[in-house]
């Protein structure tokens, strides 16, 4: 602590690296449903939206989804989106999703990394982005529908 008060320009400096995580800009994509109709995040500003990377082979991304549909169908004001990380063919990723009884849109995904969401450090990979569009949290690894509430809940 000496240090900074002998280096003002490093207390400035610190205080403002530390500030700037405080408040993060709106971030945004656009990508196309199995449809193929664009659908970007933005179309859901106002809304919390959960962002959830899964493929078919990633064994903790199948038994999560379950989670994602229960917390779709008691949280109409939340929207989750699920971005399918193979590419594949949009009749596979409705076959593959079809048992699950998915409820909410799937996007293929892009060719280029969707930043500031990739490059992503393994599967599933879910998002929380705020009503302003700006992503608070990303977490590694499978989510349950009480996971989720907890983490929107602690940004409210």
């Amino acid at each position: 602590m000496n240090t900074l008060h002998r280096h003002p320009f490093l207390a400035t400096l610190l205080i403002t690296v530390l500030c700037a995580g405080v408040r993060a800009e709106p971030v945004d994509f656009t990508l196309e449903d199995l449809d193929g109709k664009p659908v970007s995040l933005s179309d859901f500003r106002g809304r919390w939206v959960v962002v959830n990377f899964w493929a078919s082979w990633c064994s903790p991304c199948v038994r999560e989804l379950p989670e994602l549909v229960r917390y779709q169908q008691h949280n109409p004001d939340v929207q989750v989106l699920g971005i399918n990380f193979e590419e594949t063919s949009p009749a596979h990723s409705r076959e593959f999703l079809a048992p699950f009884g998915i409820n909410f849109p799937n996007l293929k995904i892009a060719k280029t990394p969707l930043v500031p969401f990739e490059p992503l450090e393994g599967l599933p990979t879910t998002a929380i982005v705020n009503p302003a569009g700006e992503m608070l949290e990303r977490h590694v690894g499978p989510v349950t529908a009480t996971h989720l509430q907890s983490i929107i809940d602690r940004h409210r």
